[in-house]
């Protein structure tokens, strides 16, 4: 099925344990759904940056996708404890199992050694007629 957002939740949120939390955004940042943002000195979120990390949260909704969070200044993002369909990845030869990491705002593929471990792909599925390139990912 074609893909209506760039992250797409399909278990785990709202309603099944996943780790959300409200974050305030950090000035002059704008932030959509499918970001990946990290926690900032001053307790607000920014995309993550260009160093690995795992500890890195996927935006929900942000300030560039809804009046109400710009309003705010705040972002609905999960930490954990979900499985989401995402477009929002760097180009890489991705596989079932395949470890992932975050870099740059955006999902990049683990060396699985090295590279700190933010979750596993757990499909990957190809443009087609009815289908949008994506990754399903597992996000401990």
């Amino acid at each position: 099925m074609l893909m209506e957002r760039v992250a797409e939740v399909i278990r785990g949120w709202p309603y099944d344990g996943s780790l959300d939390r409200y974050e305030a955004i950090k000035s002059g940042s704008t932030l959509v759904n499918g970001d990946w943002v990290q926690k900032q000195s001053d307790n607000t979120v920014d995309k993550a940056g260009s160093t690995a990390t795992a500890a890195a949260g996927l935006v929900i909704v942000g300030n560039g996708d809804s009046g109400s969070a710009a309003y705010a200044g705040k972002a609905v993002v999960l930490w954990g404890n979900f499985i989401a369909k995402i477009t929002s990845y760097a180009a890489g030869a991705y596989a079932p199992g395949s470890p992932i990491t975050i870099k740059n705002g955006v999902v990049n593929l683990g060396n699985g050694t090295t590279d700190p471990v933010a979750g596993y792909v757990l499909d990957v599925v190809a443009a087609g007629a009815t289908e949008t390139a994506h990754l399903t990912v597992k996000c401990a």
